[in-house]
């Protein structure tokens, strides 16, 4: 199981001038790219797990902040010499890859967020949040939450397996628990995002607040926003054929045109 230095589990994937890193959602392992992957062809893809999660438990994993856990990313990228790529990640990865493109616009080239987690988070109180926040380890509960988000649960049983065995409690409290990074927001920084960047959203999603996430994308510059009317929350999962289809056609549209050279903001 090959790792960075910091302990994030990473598998390379085809070949290619540009190199796309995908990220996981919250409670999944890489594995959620495995119908995605091989529809990427001529490209290099780097699959993470996430900090605190299956492959990378020991990975630094505060989740008190998208920032922190960001850092540790984006250590891995800098270890494996990633000088220039693009980011796209799935619901919690989703926002993450929006985190990591404030952070490093010389180095992200473009940032896709499927199903993401909206940039102002959530609000003191809510009910979704807390009712996971408390539900750590309980394979009876999770089970239940995850199949309720699921369009074919029979696809998504990688969610129910990681949530329940494979993501650590330090990560799972500090993101999920009172003033946690749920409760973070990286909205006032949008206007500021120097990177192209797509939001892809499931007319079936029944958790991501559409309503915020469209202000989102209106706040970004040159933000682009696709509606898939069909996907649930658990799309590259449940239809990887049309999340490939919608990765590769907005990749299309931002090939990389800077010479290393000229990369800045790192």
């Amino acid at each position: 199981m090959p790792k960075t230095d910091n302990g994030i589990h990473y598998e390379e994937r085809g070949d290619g001038p540009d190199t796309v890193v995908l990220l996981p959602g919250l409670g999944c392992s890489l594995a959620c790219w495995s119908g995605v992957a091989p529809l990427l062809d001529g490209r290099r893809l780097v699959l993470m797990d996430l900090p605190g999660h299956a492959g990378s438990l020991d990975a630094p994993a505060d989740g008190s902040s998208l920032a922190r856990i960001a850092a540790t990313v984006t250590d891995a990228c800098d270890e494996l010499g990633l000088e220039r790529f693009a980011l796209v990640g799935l619901s919690f990865g989703g926002a993450l890859s929006v985190r990591i493109a404030l952070d490093r616009p010389g180095q992200v080239r473009a940032a896709m967020a499927l199903m993401p987690w909206n940039a102002g988070g959530t609000e003191a109180g809510d009910p979704v949040i807390e009712r996971f926040a408390g539900s750590f380890r309980d394979v009876e509960a999770i089970t239940e939450a995850i199949g309720a988000i699921s369009l074919d649960p029979g696809r998504t049983t990688d969610v129910v397996r990681t949530m329940t065995t494979a993501v650590t409690e330090r990560f799972w409290r500090s993101w999920l628990g009172t003033g946690g990074g749920a409760y973070t927001s990286m909205s006032e920084e949008l206007p500021g995002l120097a990177v192209p960047t797509c939001y892809v959203l499931g007319g079936r999603d029944a958790i991501a607040p559409r309503d915020k996430l469209i202000a989102d994308v209106r706040a970004m510059p040159g933000g682009r926003l696709v509606l898939l009317p069909d996907a649930g929350h658990l799309a590259p999962y449940e239809c990887p054929e049309l999340v490939a289809r919608e990765i590769r056609e907005f990749l299309g549209r931002h090939p990389d045109a800077r010479p290393p050279g000229e990369l800045s903001g790192i």
